[in-house]
Formats: C-alpha cells, sequence, structure tokens
C-alpha cells in the first residue's frame, strides 16, 4: 500500500510532468509536508527567510526572562556549530523553555528551523518549539579522581591519563573525590552534570613527569618548587608571566599565559606547585619549556 507521501510525490509527478526535474519534485513534496532542506551554516549570509540547519549546541550563552507590553516573556540565547562554522541563535518564549528546562543542553545534536536575522553577525531566530528536534544527546560520561580545582576548571585522574574538565555546574569538590561527569567535548571536556560517587586517597606516583623526562610536543604535568621569577609582560595582547621550576631531577622555565599570569604575584621563590594539562615545546634558545594555557590547571600547594 502506498504511503502518503509516496502519494503527494505521484500526485506532483502528473502534475508537473516533465516540467520539473526528480530533485525539484522531492523538494516540492517536502515542502508540502513542512519540511525545510537542511542549510549548512556556512551558507546562511546567502539565504533569507526561514530554514533549517542542523548542529551541536556548543554553548548555552544565557537564559533570561523579560517584560514587554506587560506580558512576561523569555529568551535564551547559544551557539549551534557543524563542521566548520557557528552561529548564535535566539530562542524564544515555549522554545526558550526547553534550554531553560535542560532538554537541550551543551552537546546536544539538534536540528532547528528557524528565521535569519542578519545585523552585524548572521543570527537564527526560534520561536516555536515544534521547530526544534534534538536528534541526539552526544554528550558521554566520565569517571576520574579529583587532583585538583580551582572552581571553573578540575584537573582528574582519567584512566592512564589526567583530563582538565571545564564546569558548567555548581559542585564543592575536593582532592581524592571520585566524581562522574556527564559533558562533551576530548581536548577540552565540558562537564554539564557532575556527582561525586566516593573519595580515596590519591596515589601521586604516575601522575607527575620529573622534568629531566619532559618530552617537547606531549602533554605534560609537573610538580615542583618555584626556583625563580623572570618578569611579567604583554605579548600579543595576553598577559605573560615566567617562572621556573625544579625538581629533584632538572629545572625548567614555565610561561604562564593569559588568566594563569595572575598567579604570578602570589608567587615566591620556594613554593611547591602542580601544573596540569601543559605543553611542552623548545623556545627560542634551544632549552625546553613549558606553556600553560587555556585548557591548563595549576595549583599552589
Amino acid at each position: 500500500m502506498m504511503d502518503e507521501y509516496q502519494k503527494r510525490m505521484q500526485e506532483f509527478r502528473e502534475h508537473f510532468g516533465d516540467l520539473i526535474d526528480d530533485e525539484t519534485l522531492k523538494l516540492l513534496v517536502d515542502y508540502s509536508f513542512g519540511k525545510v532542506p537542511t542549510t549548512r551554516l556556512s551558507e546562511l549570509a546567502n539565504k533569507r527567510g526561514k530554514v533549517a540547519v542542523e548542529g551541536v549546541i556548543e554553548k548555552v550563552l544565557s537564559v533570561r526572562e523579560f517584560i514587554k507590553d506587560g506580558k512576561r516573556g523569555l529568551v535564551a540565547n547559544a551557539i549551534l556549530k557543524d563542521e566548520n562554522s557557528r552561529v548564535r541563535v535566539t530562542f524564544w518564549n515555549d522554545s526558550a523553555e526547553l534550554i531553560k528546562a535542560g532538554d537541550i543542553a551543551e552537546g546536544c545534536k539538534v536540528r532547528l528551523r528557524g528565521f535569519i536575522k542578519k545585523r552585524d553577525d548572521i543570527e537564527l531566530s526560534v520561536n516555536d518549539p515544534s521547530d526544534v528536534e534534538i536528534l541526539e544527546d552526544s554528550r558521554e560520561r566520565i569517571r576520574g579522581i579529583v587532583l585538583a580545582t580551582n572552581g571553573i576548571k578540575v584537573a582528574i585522574k582519567h584512566g592512564n591519563s589526567v583530563k582538565v574538565c571545564f564546569l558548567k555546574c555548581k559542585a564543592e569538590l575536593k582532592r581524592g573525590d571520585i566524581i562522574e561527569a556527564l559533558g562533551f567535548g576530548n581536548e577540552e571536556f565540558v562537564a554539564t552534570e557532575l556527582r561525586v560517587i566516593n573519595h580515596v586517597e590519591m596515589d601521586f606516583s604516575n601522575v607527575f613527569t620529573p622534568i629531566s623526562k619532559i618530552i617537547p610536543l606531549q602533554k605534560v604535568n609537573i610538580r615542583g618548587r618555584v626556583s625563580g621569577l623572570n618578569g611579567l609582560r604583554i605579548v600579543k595582547g595576553k598577559d605573560l608571566a615566567e617562572i621556573f621550576i625544579s625538581d629533584e631531577t632538572d629545572r625548567v622555565k614555565v610561561l604562564l599565559w593569559g588568566e594563569h599570569a595572575k598567579l604570578y604575584k602570589e608567587l615566591d621563590v620556594g613554593d611547591l606547585i602542580e601544573i596540569y594539562n601543559a605543553y611542552p615545546k623548545i623556545g627560542w634558545d634551544g632549552e625546553i619549556e613549558v606553556h600553560c594555557g587555556w585548557s591548563s590547571l595549576l595549583q599552589k600547594l
């Protein structure tokens, strides 16, 4: 028995005959059923009106209430990404409730139908929850033991490696907590939910690499005492501080970029410090230097 879609396809084919090709015929039938063909985010600048897009919610920017003409409303903003582009999406009222309720979270793969708004940048406006389809929750669960945390990041022992997670949820953590995190991302894992399962006494014997055994271009965790303070400056618009760390095997220069440079004023020679997920490379002087960037975590003990 022929289904409704096939019946509609046959009706359109009989009506238009040879005037349209099969691809156009399929588009017309899709439109008649309310389906909108998917547009790549990189193609939105050349489109107008209502479009359909697919991607992953990379970041929820805000959810807030407002009052207009005496009526209360809700608006949520998020960043949607696909293979090579990003776009800001504004969800209104009932569609924004999907974000407020947590039905749509960072890491969710979605199909959205919305109207293109061209201001300084391209934006997509979604007004109706029926225009939101959750295709897949691409978040994964990971477990690990807390090594260090600064409130917005946590370094965990995950299998045989150390992973620095960015926290999108409130959590009171302490060293040795066994946690389970729900989130997304590989190199930079963003945790949207987190719970403490248990607590153990942590063994750090295989967490840190001796300074003498640091290998360039391989992520490293090091622990040692501050043995030199080499100044604070601005490089390409970013704060940069230089320190030296020593352990029982050797001494190495450590470059603290951006937010990490703030720690410089709190350090004194002799302070014990731990550095997680840092990136060593060969400097201009031919010596190894360890760079601490956004995905690194530092802790003064």
